[in-house]
């Protein structure tokens, strides 16, 4: 019973941090999320005219400093010089096999590693480059019209979202553009990741069946 105890123990330690993995690399869109959920609690809507603060924290600050830190960075750096679009790549592709890792550690059956890596693979094709313009997305109206071409201003609860002259709702926009490399490596390291699972799965059985014998 102590050992049952102690390997569901190992478990669950190992799902915390899966689900920490998860998160880390969207806390942009996590603190944009519930900085508008708080915004639109107390009254604020994305159109309105005058200034919406939080504390003493004006919303659409919030919104740029996290747009900055998700989006904005990434670019300046790719845009300067393409070797940080390899690093980009290669930490996102680093990030996905820590991942894989981790499931491999927190569940047992074949069946389990192999759903949860789908669902790991599915998640880091797709959010790291889609999670700012889903967020985006959602704030646009008049006011703001996130584009490819950074042109115009966005002004999100009464005030500019950066400044008059840039954005980075734009940079959301072209953020989304470098998926088309991301999802086939995304998906490349899970086909890689699944035949090791299967391996490991049909191995752990035969010995198991030889053992019992």
């Amino acid at each position: 019973m102590t050992k049952e105890f102690l390997e569901h123990s190992r478990c669950r330690r190992w799902r915390l941090v899966l689900l920490l993995l998860v998160v880390i690399p969207l806390l942009p869109e996590i603190v944009i999320g519930v900085t508008v959920a708080l915004a639109e609690i107390t009254g604020c809507q994305p159109d309105q005219t005058s200034a919406c603060v939080i504390g003493s924290l004006p919303v659409s600050d919030v919104i740029a400093l996290a747009l900055e830190a998700g989006t904005a960075v990434i670019l300046a750096g790719v845009r300067t010089n393409t070797v940080w679009l390899v690093v980009l790549y290669a930490g996102v592709a680093a990030w996905l096999c820590l991942c894989l890792i981790v499931v491999t550690l927190g569940w047992a059956r074949t069946l389990s590693r192999l759903l949860l890596g789908l669902a790991m693979a599915i998640v880091f094709a797709f959010l790291p480059y889609f999670a700012p313009l889903l967020v985006v997305d959602y704030l646009a109206n008049d006011n703001c019209r996130p584009n490819e071409g950074g042109l115009g201003a966005c002004k999100l609860f009464g005030d500019y979202v950066g400044g008059a002259e840039y954005s980075p709702v734009h940079d959301a926009v072209v953020m989304g553009w470098l998926a088309w490399f991301g999802i086939p490596l995304a998906l490349g390291i899970f086909i890689i990741y699944a035949l090791v699972v299967i391996v490991i799965g049909v191995s752990s059985s035969r010995h198991f069946r030889t053992a019992v014998r």
